[in-house]
């Protein structure tokens, strides 16, 4: 159906979904009440498919999801009271990691904002401490208007989340103010002239220039300008985890690997010894300054869309504030013909041989207790996708791993959550990915911990016919708080969970579930899976021993 005629008095709740179709939205994540039931209702004659989820929170990581892969903020629809809280921790979520997103939540009548009546609360007090921008209508006809401010918020940068808080009368009166252009925020011109020139000039006289490149570094455009200097001027790369995935294929040998835990990997050595360290689209909720830069005195240049934020272990020496790829362009034209010196290239080399041997000395390692070597399960996860998959991790063990060793060459292809570090997240993602990217291979994967803090949205997978495989790493405990315990006090308290039977636990939703015990059984599954229509779960045991000697490499406090 099309928008309704502008001069046409109906319901504001129309003219919501009205603003949502007109924005592009294809999806809408949420769980209905009696509250929002207006835009549910509205929902069923036209505008952007509805998926229902099974709690909130969920729906929430899911909108996040579209919104980081498709740069459209993703929308959830929710009740009032328990409905708009549920959603805290989602929103959160994207807002701490720049993930675009639109929360409509239903309220009372306004005649019971302030009474303690059913589902009453203050709602936008409580979004306003989780989102960049929080407004609550008050008259049917700003419902358009508060929604589209929604989106241009969430949307504009820094990205993140934005609420719009909807009376349950105002959104059943009518109205003829509608807003149905989609009036997007215009792309900002490149740095200025004199300031790219400047930068070239710090590069070109650099002994150990290094970009260390952070998620809007990410963007399409942005990574492909980024690949055009790279592979004119053989600078070595570091990624956050954000920005995993920018360097290609074929600009290998410029790849020194990821930062954001561990102390002494090549790309921390690359980014510690840079002379001139030039930052892309980096944000300091990354990898916080104070982990990799013990000299403010050196020179950094911070080339972004926003100002750098100054700290005692982050002051830009020069800024290339404006649109990340054209300023990229820009500098990539004053250096052209660039040259690292044969030391430096020797020490680069260095540095990638190291990365290398990492990798092969874990590749087919087993161990003598009962589970398998984490590393070695990711290495073969690795094996078995191409350059299409999506992979979603969760926050546990296997983050660490996953961050360490999974290598993917096209941007937003590896998820992780290493703002807000949110359990639960991999399931609702890797369905997220599944309806924006279909017919590509999706996989997530997590503990057995954090499977458990979403893993009801299963049904809503079968459901809609969504196909991607989830990977459990499963050592029945949670690990990474436990083997910072024995750290801190030479014991665990309060992480032992409980054996629990995945291969029922899928069929009780009509999915596949695998138990596996060896490498080779894993790989010859994890095939199989894939080829599967449907979601597949693969249960996997692994030996988590020696993680309290790899965090003699893990920088204090990374985790909470």
């Amino acid at each position: 159906m099309a928008p309704t005629n502008p001069g046409e008095p109906v319901r504001s709740a129309q003219k919501i979904v009205d603003v949502l179709t007109a924005q592009g939205v294809e999806y809408i994540f949420g769980v209905p009440g009696a509250k929002i039931d207006a835009v549910y209702d509205a929902l069923a004659d036209s505008g952007p498919q509805l998926v229902v989820c099974r709690q909130e929170q969920n729906a929430a990581f899911m909108a996040g999801a579209v919104g980081r892969l498709t740069g459209i903020p993703g929308v959830v629809l929710v009740t009032s009271g328990p409905g708009t809280a549920n959603l805290a921790t989602g929103l959160l979520t994207a807002n701490t990691e720049q993930d675009p997103v639109v929360a409509l939540c239903g309220a009372v009548r306004r005649v019971d904002r302030l009474k303690r009546t059913h589902q009453s609360m203050d709602a936008a007090a409580l979004l306003r401490t989780v989102t960049k921008f929080t407004g609550e209508i008050n008259d049917p006809d700003n419902a358009a208007e508060a929604t589209v401010a929604a989106f241009r918020a969430a949307a504009g940068e820094p990205r993140g989340a934005a609420a719009v808080v909807l009376p349950a009368d105002v959104l059943a009166a009518p109205t003829t103010a509608g807003i149905t252009a989609r009036l997007p925020i215009p792309p900002l011109a490149s740095a200025p002239t004199a300031a790219i020139a400047k930068v070239g000039e710090l590069v070109r006289a650099a002994r150990r220039p290094a970009l260390l490149v952070g998620m809007r570094g990410a963007d399409p455009d942005s990574c492909q300008a980024l690949r055009s200097l790279v592979a004119a001027t053989g600078l070595p790369v570091v990624e956050t985890f954000q920005a995993a995935g920018v360097i290609s294929r074929a600009l290998e040998d410029n790849f020194l690997g990821r930062v954001g835990l561990f102390r002494n990997q090549p790309g921390d050595v690359i980014v510690g010894q840079a002379d001139v360290l030039v930052t892309i689209g980096y944000d300091a909720v990354e990898y916080d300054p104070e982990l990799w830069n013990n000299d403010a005195e050196r020179t950094v240049v911070h080339i972004d869309s926003l100002p750098a934020d100054v700290d005692n272990h982050y002051q830009p020496a020069l800024e290339l504030l404006g649109n990340v790829a054209a300023s990229l362009t820009a500098l990539t034209d004053t250096l052209v013909g660039l040259t690292l010196s044969d030391d430096y290239r020797n020490e680069i080399a260095i540095q990638r041989n190291a990365l290398s041997d990492m990798i092969n000395t874990a590749r087919d390692h087993t161990l003598d207790g009962p589970g398998l070597d984490p590393v070695a399960v990711v290495l073969r996860l690795r094996d078995e996708l191409d350059d299409t998959a999506t992979i979603a991790c969760d926050i546990g063990s296997v983050y660490i791993f996953m961050a360490r060793h999974f290598r993917v060459y096209e941007p937003r292809r590896l998820l992780f959550s290493n703002g807000q570090q949110t359990l639960g997240v991999a399931l609702p993602w890797a369905m997220a990915a599944c309806l924006v990217r279909p017919g590509t291979p999706v996989v997530s994967v997590s503990g057995d911990g954090g499977f458990l803090f979403s893993a009801q949205e299963l049904e809503t997978a079968t459901r809609l016919g969504l196909t991607f495989t989830h990977v459990i790493f499963r050592d029945n405990s949670y690990d990474m708080v436990g083997f910072q315990e024995v750290l801190k006090y030479g014991r665990k308290s309060g992480v032992q969970l409980a054996d629990y039977d995945i291969v029922s636990y899928a069929a009780a939703f009509g999915a596949r579930g695998y138990r596996v015990n060896t490498l080779d059984e894993f790989s010859s599954t994890l095939r199989r899976a894939l080829a599967e229509n449907g979601p597949s779960l693969i249960d996997v045991p692994v030996d988590y021993s020696r993680n309290t000697d790899l965090a003699a490499h893990l920088h204090d406090d990374p985790f909470e």
